[in-house]
């Protein structure tokens, strides 16, 4: 009889070392994954309570009480300040530059907000030139009225002018 022997053994697999390689590589990239997404989920958080502390004080301070009279004095004394910013000077300085002539020379432009009015020194050569010069400021949209106050003659690098002003009411 012949004899038959058995073996249970498994075959030992060849080695692959880049496999192996990968597996290392992919596992280890998993961990800092989860890694960098609890410290995401953490500083999430943290945002979270900060928004929901800044909304409550914000919330807190916007229903507040009634002011007080000085306090509402300061605030309309503040409002009519900015309200004096916000005038017209863009529009009335356009009107100004509009209505320029080459022959007149502005010496001084001089604003009040109380009265709304603008005080203007200039001086021309010509003196014909100070009404055609206030015939163009009446001309212009944003200007109400323009009253000649005074004239004098001075001279101007050796020559003769007139130097006039105007008060022009917007």
């Amino acid at each position: 009889m012949k004899t038959i022997q058995l073996n249970h053994s498994l075959q030992p697999s060849v080695q692959k070392p880049v496999a192996s390689f990968l597996l290392f590589v992919a596992v280890l990239l998993v961990m800092l994954s989860l890694f960098f997404l609890q410290q995401s989920n953490a500083r999430l958080a943290e945002l979270h309570q900060e928004k929901a502390a800044y909304t409550k004080t914000t919330q807190s301070t916007a229903a507040t009480e009634p002011l007080t009279e000085r306090e509402q004095a300061e605030l309309d004394a503040v409002n009519v300040a900015i309200n004096e910013i916000i005038r017209p000077w863009p529009q009335l300085f356009f009107a100004l530059e509009e209505s320029r002539l080459d022959s007149i020379q502005l010496v001084a432009i001089e604003p009040n907000v109380k009265n709304k009015t603008v005080q203007i020194i200039a001086i021309t050569s010509p003196v014909d030139e100070i009404l055609a010069y206030i015939s163009n400021l009446k001309q212009q949209a944003i200007v109400k009225s323009v009253s000649l106050v005074s004239t004098e003659s001075v001279r101007l690098n050796g020559q003769e002018a007139t130097q006039f002003e105007l008060l022009v009411t917007w």
